[in-house]
């Protein structure tokens, strides 16, 4: 049983079937609270209106139309390890072994009326109602201040994509000293920067908000920003169900995995995607959560297990971060691909075909293409 259709969790599914396909006695199961899986890395399009729901999202229906896959479509609430079932809005759910691929949520770090007067970039819904949000305040204001909390990747992306498309002023507030401050590497912060600002992106660095109020940011000086809209960029943490089971957590709620991506005292009971702690067993770095790793991992989840129900070696999952892309604005992209520098439109480029090659992995060569038109 498969828990989240996202990124890691889908994929796993996917690979688990393609592998036991053969054999008559394994059932994959797939529990999803939604009916269609989601291209969230590309949400930020929707708040301009640039793409559509519709267009970053594909149907579990279409995806799992010839796959000896079971999709159930449920809202999971808790999981018990004890009995060997999951408790969702649709009723129990038994099973044999278990993959925890429920993602992760918007971390507020007790800011006082943050999650009641912010939006987060956190579903392909919630970018629509940011767009729709965006689109009455822009209509109701002359001069509206966008404020983006947080200026890690989502709020670069989203603070660019804003500025760009409607000339309006934004405004981002990061409690670090510059841009992308988990990046590792100050010339992207700078470069991000210098294109934020031509699009009239202001800044506000070194300060951290302490209260979220309606039409206004208070900081920790006492100071505050008037905002017509307040979008929260900064920071997820992983699923409450997942840390709330039982499962050993560490940094940001992620349950603590071994090297074969088990969650940590609990045999057969896999964690993939945002709600795993994935840590560089060389470095003892860890790694950010990002769709390359989710797909890393369940690729050697489902090989894994494969082992468990047919016999045979598990693998040892090795993590391979290659690097990111970031899109700033419309035209212009900046990021790192093992070890090669990008950036211009040839970032926005690549950022693009990495993204059509997820589509063929997942939905063939048929989706790929009507991406691409």
């Amino acid at each position: 049983m498969i828990l989240g259709a996202g990124y890691g969790g889908l994929l796993t599914a996917i690979e688990l079937e393609e592998k036991t396909r053969h054999l008559d006695d394994v059932e994959v199961v797939l529990v999803d609270r939604n009916s269609y899986h989601q291209y969230l890395h590309m949400s930020y399009e929707i708040v301009t209106g640039s793409k559509k729901v519709s267009d970053l999202t594909i149907p579990m229906s279409e995806l799992l139309e010839k796959r000896k896959i079971r999709f159930v479509q449920a809202t999971v609430r808790e999981i018990d390890l004890s009995n060997r079932a999951v408790r969702t809005d649709e009723g129990d759910l038994p099973y044999d072994e278990l993959v925890v691929a429920l993602g992760s949520e918007p971390n507020f770090y007790h800011i006082k009326g943050a999650e009641e007067n912010s939006f987060c970039v956190c579903s392909v819904e919630a970018a629509a109602q940011i767009r729709d949000k965006l689109k009455e305040v822009l209509a109701r204001e002359k001069n509206p201040n966008i404020v983006v909390g947080g200026g890690g990747f989502t709020g670069v992306e989203l603070a660019g994509e804003i500025a760009d498309e409607f000339k309006c002023c934004v405004t981002i507030v990061e409690a670090a000293q510059t841009l992308l401050p988990t990046w590792g590497i100050p010339e992207f912060s700078i470069k991000a920067g210098d294109v934020l600002a031509k699009m009239g992106t202001h800044f506000i660095f070194d300060k951290s908000i302490v209260e979220v109020k309606p039409g206004a940011i208070v900081f920790d000086d006492g100071s505050h920003v008037a905002c017509s809209l307040f979008i929260w960029t900064g920071g997820v943490q992983g699923s409450h169900v997942a840390s709330g089971s039982g499962l050993k957590t560490g940094k940001g709620n992620r349950v603590v995995i071994n090297e074969f991506c088990e969650a940590v005292g609990f045999p057969g009971v896999y964690v993939v995607g945002d709600c795993a702690l994935v840590v560089n067993p060389k470095t003892g770095e860890i790694l950010p959560q990002c769709v390359e790793i989710a797909l890393q991992q369940a690729e050697v989840v489902a090989k894994n297990l494969y082992v468990d129900v047919s016999g045979g070696e598990r693998i040892v999952f090795v993590p391979k971060f290659s690097g990111l892309i970031l899109a700033v604005g419309e035209t212009y992209g900046i990021g790192e691909i093992s070890g090669v520098k990008v950036e211009g439109r040839l970032a926005q480029m690549i950022k693009r075909i990495i993204h059509l090659h997820y589509v063929y992995r997942i939905a063939g060569l048929g989706e790929a293409i009507k991406e691409m038109v």
